[in-house]
């Protein structure tokens, strides 16, 4: 057995913890209303909480995660039900949006080394949109910053994860925790809207800018 079962809901020491998560129904990030709890502790000294409750807008029923590593430290609550993927607000290129989904998938099964593996595979296939000539994603952000397209601090980001470079390629690779995964996400959340969403943004402003310097500009027609 990998671990055992508690099943009693913390009387002795109530937690009462209200979490936030997402509503499918109300649509939009709500209080977890605590009904109870459940922990399982595995024999390696990791544990997992799970918090039930219900959304306060609308009493649709929820289930948050809490893992927490031997070493004490806790990762961040993670929802389990309904299960939710991040949404994405702006338009990707096919190929990126359909590596970006998987690796969705693959956090909100709580399958951290599948995560990483899948955020690695989505840097290189964004890498080789921008800086075809770079097939490792490490220096295809290099490049891109050399070109001007992302800052110097998501370059020096993306380089302290240069560990992706190494997971999941063969049996004896280093493996990727869930604080890993998160961190990996949160960068390709960021390089993927650096680039496909505020450049773009930036870009239309520039050019209703202009149109409206030219229109001022023009010379008035006579009457």
């Amino acid at each position: 057995m990998r671990g055992r079962v508690d099943f009693h809901r913390f009387e002795e020491e109530p937690m009462h913890r209200n979490p936030s998560f997402y509503c499918q129904a109300c649509r939009m990030q709500v209080q977890l209303v605590h009904h109870g709890e459940h922990k399982y502790q595995q024999q390696d000294g990791a544990s997992k909480d799970y918090v039930f409750g219900h959304c306060a807008r609308c009493n649709r029923v929820g289930l948050v995660e809490y893992e927490h590593e031997a070493d004490g430290a806790a990762a961040e609550p993670r929802q389990l039900w309904p299960s939710v993927l991040r949404p994405i607000d702006f338009e990707l290129p096919p190929r990126v949006m359909e590596a970006y989904q998987e690796t969705l998938r693959c956090e909100a099964a709580g399958a951290w080394m599948a995560t990483a593996v899948m955020a690695r595979r989505t840097l290189e296939v964004v890498v080789r949109e921008f800086a075809p000539d770079h097939e490792r994603f490490l220096d295809g952000l290099r490049a891109l910053y050399t070109k001007g397209l992302i800052s110097e601090e998501l370059c020096r980001w993306g380089e302290e994860l240069r560990f992706l470079g190494d997971v999941g390629v063969l049996p004896t690779d280093p493996k990727a925790s869930h604080q890993d995964a998160k961190e990996a996400l949160e960068f390709l959340g960021a390089l993927l809207e650096t680039l496909y969403h505020l450049r773009e943004k930036f870009r239309r402003m520039q050019a209703r800018r202009q149109r409206g310097r030219l229109g001022a500009d023009a010379p008035e027609r006579p009457s």
